[in-house]
């Protein structure tokens, strides 16, 4: 197996991030709402981004995610109550893709892993949502302890299609290697 590293991610990167969403979008529905009213480009960098990665393999872009920080609406106050912290001590796990390529090379845990270590380590509360229907992610969310809270319906979303599932990680929560749960 290959070594995945993960590394900061650069604005060089951003054209071939997109490219790895724009070609896998119909097989994995993410994102979900396709196509999209704005450019990928701001999707994958968006301006509540506090920081983000990219996975590599033999020095090839294949993954990525961002920590990102949390608006103050419905969403948000049900995530800082499951915490029970402030919003602005939220830290949402968000725009994590990896090229389907690539499957089973352990890219989307090691990504998962950063940013959550990123989350935890300035006293952030992770948290995120993830399409009802996107049963590989939400399992790996699972298997690294993360915790549903409830459901939500996005603007984004149609009305024929359940809910996002709401998690957190509780902040005593160890983060789990990937080959612990592998």
């Amino acid at each position: 197996m290959n070594q995945v590293n993960i590394r900061p991610r650069q604005d060089t990167d951003i054209p071939m991030l997109a490219d790895i969403l724009e070609r896998q979008q119909s097989e994995t529905e993410y994102p979900f709402e396709w196509p999209m009213p704005y450019p990928t480009e701001q999707f994958i960098h968006r301006p509540s981004e506090l920081r983000s990665w990219v996975a590599e393999l033999n020095e090839t872009v294949v993954g990525h995610v961002a920590v990102q920080t949390v608006q103050d609406d419905d969403l948000g106050r049900m995530w800082a109550d499951a915490h029970d912290v402030p919003i602005r001590q939220l830290r949402c796990i968000s725009v994590l893709f990896a090229d389907r390529r690539y499957a089973g090379q352990g890219i989307g845990s090691a990504l998962l892993r950063t940013a959550t270590e990123s989350a935890l380590a300035d006293g952030g509360a992770p948290v995120l949502d993830v399409v009802a229907h996107h049963a590989a992610p939400l399992n790996l969310y699972r298997r690294r302890g993360w915790q549903e809270i409830g459901r939500y319906r996005t603007d984004w979303l149609p009305d024929d299609v359940e809910p996002v599932y709401v998690m957190i990680l509780p902040r005593d929560q160890t983060v789990v290697p990937p080959e612990a749960t592998a």
